[in-house]
């Protein structure tokens, strides 16, 4: 059915009060007021609510496809906490087809407005409330001040950049399957595992998974490692004990006397028995960070050796194993060593052969879909549908990534009247976020890798840069090496072999590793040469150029660079700028004449910048000077000279590339 402005006949306005009733035949005029009209208490505070439905004719311009709630807060002074009731509403209509993002409030605090600003900006997980005051909705608005006023809440906040763990499931997306998998094994008495590269969503994960519990008349309690870490194994047990007594409102006495290291174990198991006889279910333990207390990766020596570890999972390991086992285990974090080493200490690891690995999948492009086009089109934002594609595939559907990228469109879109992504603005915004700020985020997620699995890591500069013997030899030698990148999501098998699942890491790392290729035909090795002298060249010349007119002022470092000439060849440069001098169509300047010149100013201008002894600096010149030229006479470069050459290129690079950043 069409939808119009206007009065559902069934809607009782007259349940409001009288300037209420008004407000309402006011936004009538723009909107259809569907349902609702009913009232909602909290504590002592009685609020007014009723639903609204943009007609046919707004609702694709603003990406509104459901009822919205419109709440009244008809009080003076407007607090944060009202804003709570909305949540009770959709609680309470679950029937409807609410919006489960956005919202109207309508205060009777004319302040209103701009303390909702405050709240907003320090809570990024709130959902898109439009704010309204009754003075202002007293009289009849026109299209133009509710569509201005929608697009600043809506449309100006960019729900693309959340970088922190999700609290709520607002906006948490693609991962309903896995939280129920790991409640049903919860539920079934069974532990579970999740790991995953850095920013995969793992922690609003498992914050979801504890809301859902807790939803079910359930018991989960969430524990950071990163916390544990910090203690010994059985005063770490005891945080475990009275955190579940603390958050489940238990109210049994947990003494910390107790956990001496020789009755902790005892006083553990005593404890959580009688928390799980009041509770009358078995709690899920979520821990987090797993690889904070695991043995060879732990930041504390106690835990990192193994000797904490082994303690405090014995005791763990007696209670899950149990017939009438009080808790179920959920381990997390981006390092399973924990799970997948058998001995440790000369003895058998308590968690070998307990619980499988299990690690968190890339979005599908479904998945993308779902997430990008509702978060896009409260934006006001349309998208080509061949985009989805595109995202999943150059960053291998993690979420972080994607929309990290699409926050960095949605920047080249602001300065835009249309509000659209199609495949030439994909292109290019990706070219430059990956040649931005996506080297840092690649470098980042795949961080756990380069930390914990240094082969792992080691293969895929090999696969980036082309080295595929390399790759393959690695792979061959122990196939855990591919099971990892593989559970990771970073690699893809097929009957061909091995590729990158996230393009945007194989960019990234061929970048990176483009210069270390080996076994390099002659003619490559000439181009390479010949492509990293002419870019440092440039750079070099930029960098000389500002440090002589800093020490000296431009026309003292004019007479310095024009002294190699003799009078009467110098005579003819004298009339060429001082920027000119540095132009190399302009003027004859070489990397030997910028060696010099550096070598005379060294202690007042240019040590600083390359941390070197003189004469150091001076060698590295003159062997780039020398193999650098092997290319103006097409002459062979050996293994040992190309290699002596990257080592200096690469210093110098560096360098100059530091004072440029």
């Amino acid at each position: 059915m069409k939808v119009y402005a206007g009065i559902n006949v069934r809607a009782r306005i007259d349940r409001f009060t009288q300037d209420e009733q008004n407000i309402v035949r006011n936004i009538s005029n723009e909107f259809y007021i569907s349902a609702g009209c009913k009232f909602l208490t909290i504590g002592q505070s009685e609020y007014r609510y009723f639903f609204l439905k943009f007609p046919d004719d707004k609702a694709i311009a603003f990406g509104a496809k459901d009822e919205i709630i419109v709440l009244f807060s008809p009080f003076d002074n407007f607090e944060p906490r009202t804003l709570d009731a909305i949540e009770k509403i959709q609680e309470a209509n679950a029937g409807f087809r609410l919006d489960k993002i956005c919202a109207f409030v309508i205060s009777r605090d004319n302040g209103f407005l701009e303390k909702l600003d405050r709240t907003i900006k320090t809570q990024k997980e709130s959902r898109l409330i439009t704010p309204f005051t009754y003075q202002e909705l007293a009289q009849r608005k026109d299209e133009e001040f509710f569509r201005q006023r929608i697009k600043k809440y809506s449309f100006e906040r960019n729900l693309y950049d959340f970088d922190s763990p999700l609290r709520k499931d607002l906006y948490f997306f693609g991962r309903d399957d896995i939280c129920q998998g790991i409640i049903d094994k919860h539920f079934a008495g069974q532990n579970s595992s999740l790991f995953g590269l850095r920013r995969s969503g793992k922690t609003s994960i498992l914050l979801s998974i504890c809301r859902r519990i807790a939803n079910q008349a359930g018991y989960a309690t969430l524990i950071d490692c990163q916390l544990l870490h910090l203690m010994s194994w059985n005063d770490a047990l005891f945080f475990l004990s009275s955190t579940i007594n603390d958050e489940h409102h238990c109210r049994l006495v947990i003494d910390k006397a107790n956990y001496t290291s020789t009755n902790a174990p005892l006083a553990f198991i005593k404890d959580i028995d009688r928390i799980h006889k009041k509770l009358k279910k078995n709690i899920l333990v979520a821990l987090d960070e797993i690889e904070q207390i695991t043995f060879d990766v732990s930041f504390s020596s106690n835990w990192r050796d193994g000797t904490d570890y082994v303690k405090f999972w014995h005791v763990l390991r007696s209670l899950f194993q149990r017939q009438d086992n009080p808790i179920t285990l959920l381990i997390a974090g981006t390092n399973p060593r924990c799970l997948e080493t058998p001995f440790i200490l000369g003895g058998d690891n308590p968690l070998y052969g307990q619980i499988k690995a299990e690690y968190i999948p890339g979005f599908s492009v479904a998945q993308t879909k779902q997430m990008i086009e509702t978060l896009s089109s409260y934006m006001g934002i349309s998208i080509d549908e061949d985009i989805y594609t595109y995202l999943t595939r150059e960053f291998g559907g993690h979420p972080f990534l994607m929309r990290q990228a699409c926050s960095h469109i949605k920047s080249e879109l602001d300065s835009r009247i249309k509000k659209h992504i199609d495949r030439l603005l994909f292109d290019s915004s990706i070219i430059t976020f990956n040649d931005g700020v996506g080297h840092t985020f690649c470098e980042m997620v795949i961080g756990v890798l380069a930390e914990h699995y240094k082969d792992e890591y080691t293969m895929l500069t090999y696969l980036a840069r082309g080295d595929i013997l390399d790759f393959t030899e690695l792979a061959e030698s122990d196939q855990t090496y591919t099971q990892h990148l593989v559970g990771y999501g970073v690699l893809s098998r097929s009957q061909q072999g091995f590729d990158f699942k996230i393009d945007a890491v194989k960019k990234h790392l061929a970048k990176r590793e483009k210069y270390k290729t080996l076994n390099l035909s002659n003619e490559e090795k000439l181009a390479e040469i010949s492509e990293r002298r002419n870019k440092i060249e440039q750079k070099l010349r930029k960098l000389v150029s500002q440090v002589l007119r800093t020490l000296h002022g431009e026309q003292q470092a004019k007479q310095l660079i024009l002294a190699k000439h003799d009078t009467k060849k110098r005579t003819r440069f004298l009339a060429l700028e001082y920027k000119h001098l540095f132009d190399a169509n302009k003027y004859e300047i070489y990397l030997d004449d910028l060696r010099d010149l550096i070598r005379k100013d060294w202690e007042a201008g240019f040590r600083n910048i390359f941390s070197e002894d003189v004469e150091r600096f001076n060698s590295r010149m003159i062997l780039l000077n020398s193999i650098g030229r092997s290319d103006a006479h097409a002459k062979n470069v050996p293994d040992s000279d190309m290699q002596s050459f990257r080592g200096a290129m690469s210093w110098l690079e560096e360098k100059v590339g530091g004072y440029f950043s």
